[in-house]
């Protein structure tokens, strides 16, 4: 995984904000998925949300949103932090029995592995005008002129596994980009792409919902 987190993708068109006219102030996140042909199981029961990112603020948050919205949809989902302490080196086997012992069968990560920003120039518009004096009656034209504006995007690249318990193996992917205006901030890019992950595990009947 890259270094980066999508605070630093936003920090960088620092510049180009200035310029900015519209802000619509929304996100949207385009998603694809695709199951092991290998995986012949059923539906996971239970499964943990691990966040990568190097902020362990932003991960415990975007953590919360995930799992949020696999929970409102009768999905049985915790996120990692409540079971595994950030202070402590863990080794393999301890995390195993931690997962045992919480009933985890599946695994579900998510990482960030890119983010930019894309900068958008409406055209400038000449175009005539034809007015009319209320006094005398005569008619004027004249040319106006209208600048345009610059609207900046801000993406972030996403994959996603679903990985077995059982047999360690990734059973499911996906890839998604999420974009929008640079005021939807950490959360709103965490919000628009927690709600189509959890969206396409479902649709794609990898996990039981009650």
């Amino acid at each position: 995984m890259k270094g980066t987190t999508i605070q630093g993708a936003i920090a960088t068109i620092a510049v180009l904000l200035a310029l900015t006219v519209i802000i619509a102030g929304c996100a949207s996140t385009e998603i694809r998925s695709q199951t092991s042909p290998d995986y012949r199981g059923q539906p996971y029961e239970k499964i943990l949300v691990w966040i990568d990112v190097d902020d362990a603020l932003t991960a415990h948050g975007a953590e919360d949103y995930l799992v949020e919205e696999l929970v409102d949809r009768g999905v049985d989902a915790v996120p990692q932090y409540l079971i595994f302490f950030a202070g402590k080196d863990y080794t393999y086997g301890q995390r195993q029995r931690e997962l045992d012992k919480n009933g985890i069968d599946a695994v579900l990560t998510v990482e960030m592995t890119d983010s930019g920003a894309t900068r958008h120039r409406s055209p400038d518009r000449l175009h005539r005008v034809r007015r009319v004096n209320p006094y005398t009656g005569r008619v004027h034209t004249y040319s106006e002129w209208t600048p345009g504006y610059v609207d900046v995007d801000v993406w972030a690249d996403f994959s996603a596994e679903l990985i077995d318990r059982a047999s360690g193996e990734v059973v499911w992917l996906a890839v998604a980009r999420t974009a929008g205006d640079p005021s939807i901030g950490r959360a709103g890019f965490a919000q628009s792409v927690s709600r189509e992950v959890a969206a396409q595990l479902v649709r794609d009947g990898m996990v039981a919902t009650n």
